[in-house]
């Protein structure tokens, strides 16, 4: 076919392109068809993780210890803090840690070798908002269930205060703490922090803080295994639980 609108502008003498003005357009026209030859771009591969339920069948469930307590704290701020800052954080695994729970079936015996005491040590609470026994869950639905199953080891006197959003909005659960005496608390990372930071949840009185570490989702994830809990739960031993372990010494932790 003959470009008419060429002809006629060679014939005028008007618009006499040069080579070298259409040699960019060539080159564009040479990069289009390369491009087009080579198909669309391709895809970057998905690095391949293992599931959390093929790790399981290769390497089992086993309960976690002080160690991977440890562990996880070190992997969770490691280059983000100083080394001041991490001798801070640092845990003894025979000195700061009750021993670890075999099985995280076992709630009620376990909560009973970690605090043997514990008709007494309920008798010493007396101070609004300052509990003997502080359990951190991953959910609200989880401290809800944990805590109907601790039932027979708190027994019938025992107050617990139910520290997550779905139970009290912040402003509520502040007034209560103000004028309640509770023996225990249990509730998420994020919530709990944020009753410590304001004030009106107390650490004077602890006789332990557990951890429920084990415990496993309908997708088999544990609390570390998600990692928004997993950031909220390391800010708050960072910043709350830790320093005032080490500088107290009343207390330890125990992972369920």
């Amino acid at each position: 076919m003959i470009d008419h609108s060429l002809t006629y502008g060679n014939s005028s003498g008007k618009g006499n392109n040069s080579d070298e003005e259409n040699a960019p357009k060539d080159k564009a026209a040479e990069a289009t068809v390369h491009t087009e030859e080579e198909g669309p771009p391709k895809k970057k591969r998905k690095r391949n993780r293992k599931r959390i339920t093929d790790e399981l069948k290769e390497k089992g469930d086993k309960p976690s210890s002080a160690e991977d307590f440890i562990s996880f704290l070190k992997k969770q701020f490691e280059g983000k803090l100083s080394p001041v800052e991490c001798d801070e954080i640092q845990l003894d695994p025979d000195t700061h840690f009750f021993k670890a729970n075999p099985s995280s079936e076992f709630q009620v015996a376990y909560l009973r070798l970690v605090l043997p005491k514990w008709k007494k040590v309920k008798q010493t609470v007396v101070e609004p908002g300052s509990p003997a026994l502080l359990v951190v869950c991953p959910s609200a639905l989880r401290a809800v269930d944990l805590n109907r199953k601790l039932q027979e080891f708190k027994g019938e006197e025992c107050r617990c205060a139910k520290l997550f959003a779905k139970h009290m909005k912040l402003p509520e659960q502040q007034k209560f703490l103000e004028k309640s005496v509770v023996h225990m608390g249990i509730g998420t990372p994020s919530r709990i922090l944020a009753l410590i930071k304001s004030g009106h949840l107390k650490l004077a009185h602890l006789s332990a803080v557990v951890v429920d570490w084990n415990w496993r989702d309908v997708k088999k994830h544990r609390l570390v295994d998600v990692p928004e809990l997993r950031g909220e739960l390391a800010t708050l031993l960072q910043t709350c639980l830790i320093p005032h372990l080490k500088s107290h010494m009343k207390w330890k932790i125990g992972i369920l």
